[in-house]
């Protein structure tokens, strides 16, 4: 039953995507040639950015995967090559880092390919010469960047590490956007033929070629743009170069990988008193004693699992340039029509939901579970599980929630909407975070996997799927909610079909939140028997 309910669930949210994707690109092509550019370049920035995310993810969960794993300690215990241990390892982490943005990539592939007129022999070159390979560099990236990282924590904080690259990054991308001369044009009228001439010979300009990305999206020009000798040349590239790779990491899991494991092993022991303690010498005004003591504790857990703050700050690095793109774009949306104010309410709105539904699943649905072995010293403390499950809840509606609400109101300011329409949209927001973060809670108390330490592993679980899609079917419902009544509002709609609408989403939002905390009441009742 669980595979067949997990099956229909990835089957259902492959097919979605590809519908999406197909209509949006066969939308593009009834805009003449300009589409076909913006087609092209979409289709390569969405696999430019699902590389990095993969690297990112690899990257996150190797720390478990390679180090923390109980599984790990005890194979270096036996009288295997440590070689073998790593690649073993190395294919566990590409499975668990790969399968959920592959769902994303499967569709836009399929559908920028019938876009393409591929024939059923090139599909298959794309997915074995290419799609494959392209999943492998990206872990061997990761791997390779990790045990460098931990090689290098001996002798500065891994915490520090993590910060100058996240430096370094943002640097990059600041020199790009402020190189490139980029317009964005988001105006209902056009006022600077200059600033179109610039946008247009930036599209012109051929992509980074020396990434996967680009030659992935090489792999899928038709018969007639891409001659058989290029598509042999470029099949080739990804052939060899993850061969040249995986020699690569193997030559260096064989000089370092043992020497860095015994390096996290020793950092272990390290308790890091200073910052502990000052978040425990916090006074949290307001605040009674076990509630304090439990919210410390839970910050302390945070601050001690690299795979949680890490994403965070990562997540929050990708917030920031969603943020600075419509920064830089220059909009007048009274100007604009009614189709494109409401496609721009969807995408906005829609993008905060996602970033909702990928918090929650993310860092709210493992929480329960990565108590582990010692749930047992919250069983014995002075108050119920039950009290427990409702702090966690709070602190995560507080720190999730602001987020995003910070998130909505400077996207908002950027668009340039109006007071009413800001308002109504964090009205929305709110309910969608009770939602969320409720269905998460709840679910992964049911599902939890005490056994596990990665959170990672434990958000991609059968319970983690089952939160992800019932996440997103109230994001959409949410977003349509939203849109139909600020048209509504705009249009003068009856005030019946408003209430309507605002019930409906109220009603869906009770169920979403009274029916999974209920299920987790009961889960962690049954822990303390």
């Amino acid at each position: 039953m669980e595979i067949i309910v997990s099956s229909t669930i990835v089957l259902g949210l492959i097919f979605g995507g590809y519908s999406l994707f197909l209509r949006g690109g066969e939308f593009l092509l009834r805009q003449g040639e300009l589409g076909e550019v913006f087609l092209d370049r979409l289709f390569y920035l969405g696999w430019s950015i699902i590389f990095y995310l993969l690297i990112l993810s690899n990257l996150i969960t190797g720390f478990s995967t390679f180090y923390r794993s109980p599984e790990v300690a005890f194979l270096m215990t036996l009288p295997v090559d440590n070689n073998q241990i790593f690649r073993v390892k190395f294919v566990e982490n590409l499975v668990y880092s790969s399968w959920a943005l592959l769902i994303l990539g499967i569709p836009l592939t399929l559908a920028y390919g019938g876009l393409q007129g591929l024939a059923p022999t090139q599909y298959m070159v794309v997915f074995l010469a290419g799609i494959i390979p392209f999943l492998f560099i990206a872990t061997v990236f990761a791997a390779l960047l990790l045990m460098i990282l931990v090689y290098f924590s001996q002798f500065v904080k891994m915490r520090t590490l993590f910060i100058l690259l996240g430096l370094g990054f943002s640097g990059l991308f600041y020199l790009y956007f402020s190189m490139s001369q980029q317009d964005t044009l988001l105006g209902g009228g056009l006022s600077n033929f200059r600033a179109l001439g610039r946008y247009l010979a930036n599209l012109s300009h051929t992509p980074f070629p020396f990434i996967p990305s680009y030659w992935l999206s090489k792999l899928f020009l038709d018969s007639e743009s891409l001659v058989w000798v290029e598509r042999l040349f470029y099949s080739a590239l990804f052939l060899t170069t993850a061969a040249i790779g995986w020699e690569v990491i193997s030559w260096f899991s064989e000089k370092i990988y043992f020497q860095t494991y015994q390096i996290m092993e020793g950092q272990g022991e390290k308790t890091g008193r200073k910052t502990i303690s000052r978040v425990f010498k916090f006074s949290w005004p307001g605040l009674r004693s076990p509630t304090k003591a439990l919210i410390s504790k839970d910050m302390v857990q945070f601050l001690r699992t690299p795979q949680q703050w890490v994403q965070f700050l990562m997540m929050g690095f990708f917030i920031a340039v969603y943020i600075i793109n419509l920064a830089r774009g220059k909009v007048h949306f009274e100007d604009l029509s009614p189709f494109w104010r409401s496609t721009i309410y969807i995408f906005n709105f829609g993008f905060m939901g996602f970033i909702l539904s990928a918090l929650t699943t993310r860092f709210v649905y493992p929480v329960i579970s990565m108590e582990g072995k010692s749930l047992w010293m919250l069983q014995m403390s002075p108050f119920s599980m039950k009290r427990v499950f409702i702090e966690k809840f709070w602190f995560a509606f507080f720190v999730i929630f602001t987020m995003t609400e910070a998130v909505a109101l400077a996207s908002n300011f950027f668009l340039g909407q109006r007071l009413e329409i800001s308002v109504l949209t964090s009205g929305f927001l709110l309910l969608t975070s009770l939602a969320l973060i409720s269905l998460s809670l709840g679910l992964g108390a049911v599902y939890a996997q005490f056994d596990e330490p990665n959170p990672m592993k434990i958000s991609s679980g059968y319970g983690g799927i089952i939160t992800v899609v019932l996440s997103l079917i109230y994001v959409a419902f949410s977003v349509t909610s939203l849109i139909i009544v600020i048209n509504l509002i705009q249009g003068n709609g009856s005030n019946l079909y408003i209430g309507g609408t605002v019930g409906f989403i109220l009603i869906l939002t009770a169920l979403y939140t009274w029916l999974p905390l209920k299920w987790g009441f009961r889960a962690v009742d049954k822990y303390e028997h």
